[in-house]
């Protein structure tokens, strides 16, 4: 007989190993690993993506108690694959944790430069390409655009000074200037559109 406490543990174990097993993936977070469950695609319309996010590609269910510190934004790794946290939700209880997932992260060359510095780097980077709203075109209304959403290491970043909004990074021979910078998990993330 299970505690109240134990009921979604326990039955998203028996979804893991009997019901559900063709859907287990290994979810790597720093130090955490654990088994999750695949349960589907991401809701279409429920979260207002900003364009400084990156679009969810999966979503995931695993134990709370397995990766306490996931949380959106969080670099995660999927049976060696790397993605972003796009939604971290817990139920109630605060037994389980539903995971939204960005596409898996290409390792890509990135050539990095600031404009009117000596600041250049080629960088090896984690990246994704992905749909972003430019609302400072010439049009009346904002527009969809293709650009990048780019992660790299804070210690492969050589320069004294961190990545700024303006900085340029060519990305498979295309210019991309940085839109907005953070950090997290001891990574810089820039989402880039294309240059003006």
């Amino acid at each position: 007989m299970h505690k109240p406490s134990e009921y979604l543990p326990a039955a998203l174990a028996g979804l893991r190993s009997r019901l559900m097993p063709d859907c287990s993936e290994t979810l790597r977070h720093g130090e955490h690993s654990a088994t999750v469950t695949r349960t589907g695609n991401p809701s279409r319309g429920e979260d207002a993506l900003t364009d400084s996010e990156v679009s969810e590609d999966v979503r995931v269910l695993a134990t709370a108690a397995d990766f306490p510190e996931v949380s959106k934004g969080s670099l995660v790794e999927m049976s060696g694959k790397w993605r972003i946290v796009t939604s971290a939700r817990t139920d109630p209880a605060l037994a389980s944790l539903s995971i939204g997932l960005s596409a898996p992260l290409d390792e890509v060359l990135v050539k990095y430069r600031r404009p009117g510095t000596q600041i250049r780097q080629s960088i090896v980077a984690l990246a994704v390409e992905k749909e972003v709203l430019d609302a400072w075109g010439d049009n009346f209304a904002p527009t969809s655009t293709r650009g990048w959403f780019v992660a790299f290491s804070q210690t492969d970043w050589l320069e004294n000074t961190e990545p700024h909004i303006g900085d340029e990074l060519e990305i498979d021979e295309r210019t991309m200037r940085c839109a907005a910078v953070a950090k997290r998990d001891g990574y810089f993330f820039l989402t880039c559109r294309a240059r003006r």
